[in-house]
């Protein structure tokens, strides 16, 4: 150990910087002229150093010298020193600060009296006495006050006894992330005290004997005993509770505990407590595994569980597991691969009893599936089985749910090439078995047969590319097959096939040009593009639709080969296509301000092949697709499409989105969507707005720039809300409204929800939450609904990076 005296006089100090630098500078010119030498020799071997970790460990610290600096020293070399008058001694990351310091040498201890203060890798104490080994930071400090650079926590205690660089127990202490504020009567708002708290900073642990939390000096929960994980760290251990109002279930709480079995594995046991309901445990577990050097694989398993639901006076219970990924994929020269996806409830009426934000959420469509798939190279293939769980609604038979068809199995395989002397090829076979149990049978209905099918595909194309455009002329074969268990209904036949060819030619030209718009310069371009599609009638419609569905009408789908999805429908089309896209975009950063689309399609004959139920689409002009979106400037943005029947003069699809975002935590978002059919008639109109802004601007409250997730500063109130709103049934769908309160140390939300279930039924809650800065949550999960619900939300507190041992150096 080594031993460096500075003396404290303005003139030795400047001296010693400059000699510091001196030895630099030349240091430098050495290593210059060095370099412009021949090199010889072996190549220059890195070593590696544990001088460059964050923490310094003791055996480390040993190795580092020792500075002393005093008004006064006194002592014997390689013994004993005592230093009296702003004594300093610092050792690595360990800086030490007393009006009085005795420092034995052969012990490594410094004992230190008045005004005594410590920086150990940013983290700071302040008090009267202190006894420390400074190599194995073991001691103890009397009275102090603390600051923890990490989580920003302060406090004070009657006792610290350091056991080591990483452990160290407090007694009798009080601490808070709340900044002092003048005044002898200050108190912060929020501390967490305890008898005795431990710490151990290497595995980010803490725990608290004879505990409790207060809020504005009022206990709002005692905590005998407890153990916290000092970061974001996973700590087995019970979380913090939450209490809630429900308008079905009642007064609700839950104590969550939280089992951290291995840094891949862990459970969550959540008992809950419903005054008008009863009991619910919910057990959760989760997993990833991995296997050098297989790609990782992953799941989770819930199960809620009610012995008895004073409401329905049954057993309820859900099952919710998924599953990606294997072992071992590398199988037969390729790789496998699994995934699952099972949800089961007890009952019909879950979907009803138990909100999204609970369980399996508000769906009355379970799907049950499980999929292997295999590939290798151009080579794909799958095999999945999908069978569903369909909720009807026992209350109301005209709203029953016609269930799904089950794939009990489906196969599929695909082998596809690109470029091939400028081709590109692709083979698609299908093989399912189709299964359901429906209100009416086949005989009765056609739409409701069990059958296998078989589906192939074969797909060429051709792609002409140039730097200003292209031509890709397409041709697909497609051909199915069916095998029905009863024959059908419309024609008798227990079997079927189809055979329909499509020929497709798309085209597109790139134009660009300098432009000006609002005074700024752009890069304007105009796209046009046309597309043609043949593909001959083949009757189909007697047929049942396993997979098949109506495309939605936008500018993804208007240039597609088949108006319809699935295999169970291709359209009988003889149809061009034409539309055109300009776009404005920023020549320096690529960014686009606005997009322009307008498209339209010519059906050159009537198409006869349609969806169970529907008529026939006429020849002639379709319906008009336009869209804009508009991003010139950060603060605004516009998105907007519209669908425009020509012969009607109705707008049968419009919807229109905007954006204010004039900075952060400012937002402002609306929406709106109205259809109508070919006669003018609404037939669904909703409005969706959403929001988050601070209250204080109405009386001219001035921001606060803390940076990214700190908020606009301290005694500031915000309000946040999503609306979802069905204007023609004057009915509100979905409603999040709520206040959050930023006290610097501690925020409170406050938060509303209605969710529409049924026609007449809906779901209210209402929700308080406490976040205490760098420490815990304690309420409801206030929080959650608000981030996944509210539009581009800002939490006002986003969590804190572990500092380096640098960030609160003295």
């Amino acid at each position: 150990m080594r031993l460096v005296f500075n003396w404290t006089t303005c003139l030795r100090a400047r001296l010693s910087e400059r000699l510091v630098f001196g030895a630099f500078i030349c240091g430098t010119l050495s290593a210059l002229s060095s370099q412009a030498q021949t090199v010889t020799g072996p190549p220059l071997v890195l070593k590696p150093s544990t001088l460059l970790q964050e923490t310094i460990t003791g055996d480390v610290r040993k190795e580092l010298p020792t500075y002393l600096q005093s008004d006064r020293m006194s002592g014997e070399t390689n013994l004993e020193f005592f230093l009296e008058g702003q004594t300093v001694i610092r050792r690595g990351d360990i800086l030490l600060k007393a009006d009085k310091l005795d420092y034995d040498q052969v012990l490594d201890l410094a004992k230190a009296k008045g005004n005594v203060y410590i920086n150990a890798a940013g983290n700071t104490y302040q008090g009267s006495a202190l006894e420390l080994q400074l190599d194995a930071f073991e001691g103890f400090f009397t009275e102090p006050e603390f600051f923890f650079n990490r989580n920003k926590m302060r406090g004070r205690a009657e006792r610290i006894d350091f056991i080591d660089p990483g452990n160290f127990v407090m007694h009798k202490g009080e601490m808070s992330t709340c900044k002092r504020k003048p005044g002898p009567s200050w108190a912060p708002d929020w501390f967490f005290k305890g008898e005795k708290i431990s710490f151990d900073t290497e595995n980010n642990l803490g725990n608290a004997e004879g505990a409790s939390l207060r809020f504005k000096n009022v206990p709002v929960m005692p905590l005998p005993s407890i153990d916290f994980a000092l970061n974001s760290a996973r700590k087995s251990g019970l979380l913090p509770p939450t209490i809630g109002v429900d308008s079905i279930g009642g007064l609700e709480f839950i104590q969550p505990y939280y089992w951290n079995l291995a840094p891949n594995r862990d459970m969550t046991f959540t008992p809950t407590i419903w005054t008008s309901r009863g009991a619910r445990l919910v057990t959760e577990f989760r997993y990833l595994e991995a296997i050098t050097p297989q790609p990782p694989f992953q799941g989770v398993m819930r199960f809620d569980f009610m012995a008895k639901d004073n409401l329905r006076d049954s057993q309820r219970w859900a099952f919710q597991t998924s599953h990606a990924g294997m072992p071992y994929p590398a199988f037969a020269g390729g790789a496998l691969g699994l995934t699952y996806n099972i949800n089961r409830v007890s009952d019909d009426n879950y979907w009803k009893d138990f909100t999204s934000t609970e369980s399996l959420g508000v769906t009355r469509l379970l799907s049950n599936d499980m999929n292997v798939s295999w590939g290798r190279g151009f080579f794909t293939s799958n095999i999945a089985v999908q069978k569903w769980q369909t909720l009807q609604d026992l209350a109301s038979t005209s709203n029953y749910i016609s269930p799904p068809f089950d794939r009990v199995p489906q196969m599929n395989v695909k082998y596809s090439r690109a470029n091939i002397n400028g081709f590109d090829f692709m083979l698609d076979g299908q093989f399912s078995r189709f299964e359901t149990i429906r209100l009416d049978n086949c005989l009765n209905n056609y739409l409701n047969c069990n059958a296998q099918r078989a589906v192939g595909q074969a797909q060429v194309s051709r792609p002409f590319v140039t730097p200003y455009g292209y031509v890709t002329p397409k041709f697909i074969m497609n051909t199915r097959s069916y095998q029905f268990d009863d024959a059908l209904s419309t024609n008798g036949q227990s079997s079927a096939s189809v055979s329909v060819p499509t020929f497709s030619l798309d085209s597109g030209v790139v134009f660009e040009r300098n432009s000006n718009l609002l005074g700024r310069a752009w890069t304007q371009t105009f796209e046009p593009r046309a597309f043609y599609v043949y593909s001959p009638y083949r009757a189909q419609n007697y047929l049942p639709n396993y997979d098949s569905g109506a495309n939605a009408y936008n500018f993804a789908s208007i240039f597609s080969e088949n108006v319809f999805g699935g295999y169970d429908r291709i359209a009988d089309s003889n149809l061009v296509t034409v539309g055109a896209t300009s776009r404005f975009i920023d020549p320096n950063t690529g960014a686009e301000g606005a997009r322009i689309g307008l498209a339209q399609r010519l059906r050159v004959k009537e198409q006869l092949v349609t969806m169970p139920g529907e008529s026939s689409a006429k020849a002639g002009l379709s319906d008009v697709l336009a869209g804009a979106t508009l991003n010139l400037s950060r603060k605004w943005a516009l998105d907007s499409t519209m669908q425009y029947n020509p012969d009607s003069g109705h707008y049968l699809s419009q919807a229109v989105g905007g954006r204010y975002t004039p900075g952060s935590y400012r937002v402002i978002s609306a929406s709106y969507r109205n259809q109508t059919n070919t006669s003018g008639v609404p037939v669904s109109r909703f409005v969706n707005v959403g929001w988050q802004w601070p209250i204080n601007d109405m009386w001219g409250m001035k921001d606060e720039d803390l940076g990214d997730g700190r908020g606009l500063g301290e005694g500031r109130w915000y309000t946040v809300a999503r609306m979802n709103m069905d204007t023609l049934k004057n009915q509100m769908v979905e409603s999040v409204i709520g206040f959050e309160y930023d006290g610097g140390c501690w925020l409170g939300r406050v938060v509303k929800e209605r969710f529409q279930i049924a026609e007449n039924l809906a779901r209210q809650k209402l929700l308080f939450q406490l976040e205490f800065v760098g420490f815990s949550r304690v309420g409801t999960n206030a929080l959650g609904s608000i981030r996944n619900n509210v539009p581009r939300y800002q939490h006002l507190r986003l969590p804190a990076t572990t500092p380096n041992r640098f960030g609160n150096y003295d």
